[in-house]
Parts: structure tokens; C-alpha cells; sequence
């Protein structure tokens, strides 16, 4: 079942959020824990207009995740751009239709929003992902860059 998240989502999306960046890095002996930082970020997004935090719930326990960012924009006539981020299905939920209908229903949401169009971005070595967004008719036409600005 799709439903928006709620505060007591935070640990199981760090969960599947650890999945994404490719599993405990070599830093890390435990899985991610809430901290107050992370809270905060997590209250705001809930309560903010502009942002959708999208769940899979499955027996009370969130096996998939998408956010839906709506950004205002001047260009494309005033209106928005969909964003679509920390997409993630837990690993032994994939192939399921989770993930495509997470996305599905976040892109409705963009349309719903009035956006012209949605974005997503997607680690250059997610091969697989990759296909999975251009069967769902998204289409490979930027190139992405990132400055860290800290380590975490």
C-alpha cells in the first residue's frame, strides 16, 4: 500500500536509505540511527507543501520509498519541475512493482502539481536502475555533478 510517511517511518527509511548508498560503508559498523539533525529534516519535510515522501507499506513496515520535491521555476511558462529523489526498494522486495509504483504515483502527484516536468537522478553506476527509469519512460539526457561540501 501507498501512503505518505509519518514520523515513526524515520528508521525504516534510513534502513532502506543504507541500502541505497550500496549497504554499510566500510565507516559505518552499524546501521544508520536517527539523530536530531536527521529529525528535524524529517519533520520539516512532512510538513512542508512542496515535498510528497511516498511508502510502500507492507504489514506495517516500509519496504519502498520515493520523495517528490515540487520546485518553483520562472522558465517553461512558470511552471514547476517534479523532482524525484532517494528512490529505494528494499532488496528483497525488488522486481515486486514496488518501485514502479512508487514512482507512478509520485509523477501523478507532479502532474497534479502542475509541474511540466519530472527529473530524477540516478549514481552513473546503477546500470540496472537505469533501465528501470527508461521503462517507465523516463529519458537519459543530462549529466549530473555534485560538490560535498562535508563528509558524513
Amino acid at each position: 500500500m501507498i501512503r505518505e510517511a509519518t514520523l515513526k517511518d524515520l528508521p525504516d527509511l534510513l534502513r532502506l536509505y543504507d541500502q541505497l548508498r550500496g549497504g554499510l560503508s566500510v565507516f559505518k559498523k552499524a546501521p544508520t540511527r536517527p539523530n536530531p539533525d536527521m529529525a528535524k529534516a524529517f519533520r520539516r519535510m512532512l510538513s512542508s507543501r512542496d515535498v510528497r515522501l511516498l511508502v510502500w507499506d507492507s504489514g506495517g513496515q516500509v519496504r519502498g520509498t520515493c520523495a517528490a520535491y515540487i520546485l518553483p521555476r520562472v522558465y517553461y511558462s512558470g511552471k514547476p519541475l517534479g523532482i524525484l529523489d532517494t528512490i529505494v526498494v528494499d532488496d528483497r522486495e525488488r522486481g515486486q512493482g514496488i518501485g514502479r509504483a512508487l514512482i507512478r504515483e509520485a509523477v501523478e502527484l507532479c502532474k497534479k502539481a502542475g509541474c511540466h516536468q519530472v527529473n530524477l537522478t540516478s549514481n552513473t553506476q546503477r546500470t540496472r536502475a537505469h533501465r528501470f527509469y527508461e521503462s517507465l519512460g523516463f529519458e537519459p539526457t543530462y549529466v549530473g555533478f555534485k560538490k560535498m561540501l562535508y563528509q558524513d
